[in-house]
C-alpha cells in the first residue's frame, strides 16, 4: 500500500518475488500442440463471441507463441492473445470453461469422413476478398440448412457442396469444371464411385439441370438463397453486384448508377429465364421454398421494369 506524508511518498516493499515471466527462445516445441488452432476453425468466446483462428504466430518483443483470430462479425479486424491466455480456463459462475472452445458445427458432421484440416482448406478458398456471394457463408448455409430440416447429406452430396464453389472467377465458364476437379484432391481415399458422383453434381450446378435424384437435393440447396426474406435476398443481390462489378465496368464501360442499372436488368433477366422452368426446387424437402423464391424473382423483375421506364 501507499503512504502519502508531507508530501513525500513511501511506498511498503511486497514481501514476495514476483514471478519471472516465462523466457521464450523461439524453439519450435513451444508452439502450442493444438491441432484445432488451424487457419478456418471457428471458435465460440465464453462470453458468446464468434471468432475464426487465423494461425498461430509469435510476439515479436519476447517471441511469445500467440492466436491470431478474426471476430466473425468484422472479419476485417485481426485480435492477437498469448497461446496460453487464449487456450486457459476461466472461472465463471457454472464452473471453469475455456476462454476460447473449438466450435466445429453440427451441420459438418456429414463431413467427419474428412480431415478437419482437408475441410477447413477447402472453406478458406472461399475467403478471398473479391468473393461477396460465393464465399464461405453460402456453403455454411446449404449445410445448416440441410441440418435444420433433417436432409441427410450422403458423402457425394455433402463433398459437391463443399466442393461446388472451391473455384470461382466471376465470368469464367470454367468454374463448375475446376471446381469438379478439385473433388479427388479433396478426398483422396475416398472410394471412386463416391468422387465421380461428387464431381457430376458439381458439374450439374452450372446449369442447374439435375443428373439424378442426388442432385437435386445439392440443387435445392443451391438456389436456397432465393427463398430468403425479401430484405436478405435483397442484400444477396447487393452482394452479387459488388462480386461483379469489376468485371461489368471492364465489359460495359459503364460507372456508377449506370453500372447498377445494367446489372439490375442483366440479373432480373437471369432471374426470369430461371423463372420460367415448371419447378425452381426439385425435390419435396424443400418444396415450400418455391412460392417464397417466385415471389423475389417476380418483385426483382418487376423493380428492374420499372426502373428502365
Amino acid at each position: 500500500m501507499a503512504v502519502r506524508n508531507a508530501g513525500c511518498r513511501t511506498m511498503t516493499q511486497p514481501t514476495d518475488k514476483p514471478v519471472a515471466a516465462p523466457a521464450f527462445r523461439g524453439d519450435p516445441s513451444e508452439l502450442p500442440a493444438d491441432p484445432n488452432l488451424a487457419y478456418g476453425m471457428p471458435y465460440r468466446h465464453y462470453k458468446g463471441g464468434a471468432y475464426t483462428a487465423v494461425g498461430i504466430g509469435r510476439f515479436e518483443a519476447d517471441l511469445a507463441p500467440v492466436v491470431v483470430y478474426r471476430a466473425m462479425r468484422d472479419p476485417s479486424l485481426l485480435w492477437v492473445r498469448r497461446a496460453d491466455v487464449f487456450s486457459e480456463p476461466v472461472a465463471t459462475p457454472q464452473g471453469e470453461v475455456p476462454r476460447f472452445a473449438p466450435d466445429w458445427p453440427a451441420a459438418l458432421a456429414c463431413l467427419d469422413f474428412l480431415p478437419r484440416q482437408a475441410v477447413l482448406d477447402v472453406l478458406a478458398l472461399h475467403d478471398t476478398p473479391y468473393r461477396r456471394y460465393h464465399d464461405r457463408r453460402h456453403i455454411l448455409e446449404m449445410f445448416e440448412a440441410a441440418h435444420a430440416r433433417g436432409v441427410a447429406l450422403d458423402r457425394a452430396q455433402a463433398l459437391a457442396v463443399l466442393c461446388h464453389d472451391a473455384v470461382y472467377v466471376a465470368g469464367c465458364e470454367h468454374n463448375e469444371a475446376a471446381s469438379a476437379a478439385m473433388v479427388e484432391t479433396v478426398a483422396p481415399g475416398e472410394a471412386r464411385a463416391v468422387l465421380a458422383r461428387a464431381a457430376q453434381i458439381v458439374l450439374d450446378t452450372r446449369e442447374h439441370r439435375s443428373s439424378g435424384a442426388d442432385a437435386d437435393t445439392v440443387l435445392d440447396l443451391d438456389l436456397l438463397r432465393l427463398a430468403a426474406p425479401p430484405d436478405v435476398f435483397d442484400r444477396h443481390s447487393q452482394d452479387v453486384f459488388a462480386e461483379n462489378r469489376a468485371l461489368l465496368a471492364a465489359r460495359t464501360g459503364l460507372q456508377g448508377e449506370a453500372l447498377l442499372a445494367e446489372f439490375t436488368r442483366r440479373r432480373a433477366a437471369f432471374l426470369s429465364h430461371l423463372a420460367q422452368r415448371p419447378q425452381l426446387f426439385l425435390s419435396a424437402a424443400f418444396a415450400d421454398c418455391e412460392a417464397p423464391a417466385r415471389a423475389n424473382i417476380a418483385r426483382s423483375v418487376a423493380a428492374a421494369e420499372a426502373a428502365g421506364d
